[in-house]
Formats: C-alpha cells, sequence, structure tokens
C-alpha cells in the first residue's frame, strides 16, 4: 500500500510515512470503537467514512490506551505513488 492509498483509505489529513503490523490480540481487554468525526460524532464508526474531503474510507480502526509491542521488522516505509 502506498502512502497515498494508506491515507484515502483511511481518511488521514496527511499522508502517513509508516505503517505497522501487530497482534491485535495484546490489546483485546482495552479496545473500544471511536465515533465518527474524530469521536466526536454520537454513533461509532468502526468502517472509516466521516471524512470524505480527505479519501474515499472503508479502513477498519479501533481506539485502545494500551501500550502496542511492535516487531521492528514489521515497521514498513510508506512509498508515494
Amino acid at each position: 500500500m502506498s502512502a497515498k492509498q494508506a491515507k484515502d483509505f483511511l481518511q488521514l489529513p496527511h499522508e502517513p510515512s509508516h505503517a505497522v503490523e501487530f497482534s491485535t490480540k495484546q490489546i483485546l481487554d482495552d479496545i473500544h470503537i471511536p465515533n465518527g468525526r474524530w469521536n466526536t460524532d454520537n454513533i461509532p464508526e468502526p468502517i472509516t467514512a466521516t471524512f470524505p474531503e480527505w479519501g474515499a474510507g472503508g479502513g477498519t480502526q479501533a481506539i485502545t490506551n494500551s501500550p502496542i509491542e511492535v516487531n521492528p521488522n514489521k515497521v514498513v516505509e510508506l512509498k508515494n505513488e
């Protein structure tokens, strides 16, 4: 996935520089779905949709306050198209 594709998919205001893969098992006890429009709406948004001006959306999202252990080999630099 390119930086532009990630921005579009996740409806981000800026292109990200990196992506990371990690096991969600480590955060299962502390995970929730954010509400739309950066948690200001009253409607949960498990799939990005409320910022169409930033992209098509369709990416899944969740929030945790727990630390996430990451294998450095799973951090990938996103390339521009």
